[in-house]
């Protein structure tokens, strides 16, 4: 199983240790590095606290130009915050100056007073997520693509640059069946997050079922699944659909298993707790690691 971290992305402190994280993961062996996505948030009463985040493409503009290796990742995009022609272009051109390196984890969004501020329906976001995929895909499969749809009419317009090998691998994010069902549609990979093995279980029997009723080969279709973690001296979660798992290191790499024997190709470790980052990767390195499959 392979291993991605995800960078500190939140807090006016976390441009500090950006650069330095992404390097020591690039060192270390882990295959990704990963960033999420939002513009603005609640102030008060909602389900995220009021939290300062860094923009995820500009933040992989920068960790491209000081690694040269590890996979840079969105996990995931909301698309339908953005317009799709300017979101295939930036993707496109972080992939070229990475040298191939971009996976663009997508998904709709969940967050309606996100959209609700950003001007963005809320109600259409399945759809357009749908159609800005084929779009982007179509962006970047041709010098003047040809598109046609309920948002998007695209044709006799250059479009450039194109990646590095005139492909990104889409992973698209969610849980629910309407996001496994775009992720066997229109998707390379699925990326799922806040779940425990069961629940990841149980969505990998419906990528399959759903594969199978639409003769779609999963041949090198990506399980990844971001999971939220932290050094503790007993094990404690949340619950549900898992906030957090803080655990001893042997616990840990047990959970983690569990993933990899169900058939997650990666993991995406998000480190949880007020341990420094550096801390939390030299346990990790040296008491988890080692034990995983």
């Amino acid at each position: 199983m392979k291993l991605g971290l995800h960078l500190p992305q939140i807090g006016a402190a976390a441009a500090g240790e950006i650069a330095h994280a992404a390097r020591r993961a690039e060192d270390a062996g882990y295959e990704s590095i990963g960033v999420s996505d939002h513009l603005v948030v609640p102030e008060s009463g909602g389900r995220l606290p009021p939290i300062e985040i860094l923009e995820p493409i500009a933040t992989l503009a920068y960790v491209a130009a000081v690694t040269s290796r590890i996979k840079l990742a969105t996990s995931v995009i909301v698309v339908p915050y953005r317009n799709a022609i300017h979101l295939a272009k930036e993707l496109a051109t972080l992939d070229r100056l990475s040298s191939g390196r971009v996976i663009a984890g997508v998904a709709s969004g969940w967050l309606e007073a996100e959209f609700r501020a950003l001007g963005v329906s809320f109600e259409k976001r399945g759809a357009y997520t749908d159609e800005a995929i084929k779009l982007m895909r179509a962006a970047w499969s041709s010098a003047v693509p040809e598109f046609h749809g309920e948002f998007f009419n695209l044709a006799d317009m250059r479009f450039g640059p194109r990646p590095a090998a005139g492909y990104i691998p889409i992973w698209v994010g969610g849980i629910s069946r309407r996001a496994i069902r775009r992720a066997v549609e229109l998707g390379d990979g699925w990326h799922g997050t806040r779940m425990n093995p069961d629940q990841v279980a149980e969505r990998i029997g419906w990528i399959r079922e759903l594969a199978a009723r639409r003769s779609r080969n999963l041949d090198g279709f990506a399980i990844s699944h971001r999971v939220y973690l932290g050094f503790a001296p007993k094990w404690t979660d949340t619950g549900g659909y898992v906030e957090g798992i803080l655990a001893p290191p042997a616990e840990i790499a047990d959970y983690l298993n569990r993933f990899a024997a169900i058939g997650v190709d990666q993991i995406l470790i998000s480190p949880l707790g007020a341990e420094p980052l550096a801390k939390f990767l030299d346990r990790f390195d040296t008491e988890v690691r080692p034990k995983l499959a």
